[in-house]
């Protein structure tokens, strides 16, 4: 028990004990048997569920869980606890805020027995190689917010959900897209969006529109660059995140209602935007878990030597949309 332990990186067995456990077996050349790994993933999985909370997601600095249902953090959350519980695990979410002190949140980490982790998506991209010693957990990252470690992720396709929006949008005879966001929102995406955006514009046979990125932190726009631009631009449909809504409300509050654009949310279901892309959070959630529940099988710890990623598609969701200026030509077009 003790050498199938150290070598599934267990804190069970002492540090120094698994690491001479594991030199040992890389001297002899020890290999596991895969269908010995299957049996006995198949043999836990049939033990009735422990209740201890053997699996967490974690919070970034200044970020709670929003209450709004229906909220893209708050369906993922339900995806991991849904395919946790029905794996066997229990699920809960730590704040990193809750946990200031040195070393204080990886200590009450290992005091509730959690070896396996999932990175929820960060208010900010952000480095986190000193948060935490990452070699005593396996590791998902929900989101390509992390600048450092590279773990594995499972993340909403990003590149192709707005090639996605701007194909429903066109299909629909919109031909001025454009996309408004504040720019850390941008880098928190890794430049997917504004990427998929400018192959729209150089290939989707669209006038192309350059993206407003507003310099000031999210979520929120800078309401004075967006109606500017809005005047500038004069685009049919206008992509933006959810959480931005206030401010695009503001901003088309001071256009002429025949020049105002169809609102598309990167993150559907949301009342006051027009259309959108549903992310399917809940099937990232489940997804994430089934990829950290292989790690936990086969004793997989710490930062990967090549991290992979699995990509969720979205949809494209939404009633079938009238172009402003269209539906004021038809209008017009009796009285000739």
């Amino acid at each position: 028990m003790t050498v199938s332990l150290a070598l599934r990186h267990s804190r069970e067995v002492s540090a120094a004990t698994r690491q001479r456990i594991q030199r040992l077996a890389r001297a002899h050349g020890y290999r596991p048997d895969p269908a010995i790994v299957r049996l006995m993933h198949h043999l836990r999985q049939r033990r009735p569920a422990r209740a201890k909370a053997n699996l967490a997601g974690l919070l970034g600095a200044r970020w709670t869980l929003p209450q709004r249902t229906g909220n893209f953090m708050s369906r993922l959350c339900e995806g991991l606890t849904a395919r946790a519980d029905a794996l066997g695990y229990a699920f809960s979410v730590f704040s990193t805020d809750d946990y200031p002190g040195d070393g204080q949140l990886g200590r009450v980490l290992a005091s509730r027995g959690i070896e396996g982790l999932i990175i929820l998506p960060l208010p900010r991209p952000a480095d986190l190689s000193g948060l935490l010693d990452w070699s005593a957990f396996s590791v998902v990252s929900a989101t390509p917010s992390v600048l450092a470690p590279h773990f594995h992720a499972v993340m909403p396709n990003h590149f192709e959900n707005m090639l996605t929006v701007c194909a429903a949008l066109t299909a629909q005879g919109f031909q001025r897209i454009g996309l408004a966001i504040p720019s850390d929102w941008d880098a928190r995406v890794r430049h997917r969006w504004t990427g998929a955006l400018l192959w729209q514009n150089a290939f989707g046979a669209t006038q192309p529109i350059p993206p407003l990125l507003t310099p000031g932190p999210g979520p929120v726009l800078d309401l004075a660059a967006f109606v500017a631009w809005l005047r500038r631009e004069k685009p049919d449909a206008v992509i933006s995140d959810a959480i931005s809504r206030s401010t695009l409300v503001a901003g088309l509050a001071r256009l002429p209602e025949r020049l105002r654009p169809k609102i598309i949310t990167m993150n559907w279901p949301d009342p006051p935007f027009d259309a959108g892309l549903d992310q399917r959070p809940e099937h990232l959630g489940a997804s994430a878990i089934d990829v950290l529940a292989g790690q936990l099988t086969r004793g997989e710890k710490g930062i990967p030597a090549v991290p992979s990623s699995t990509l969720i598609e979205g949809a494209w969701q939404g009633p079938t949309l009238v172009l402003a200026r269209t539906a004021r030509r038809k209008i017009r077009r009796p009285a000739r």
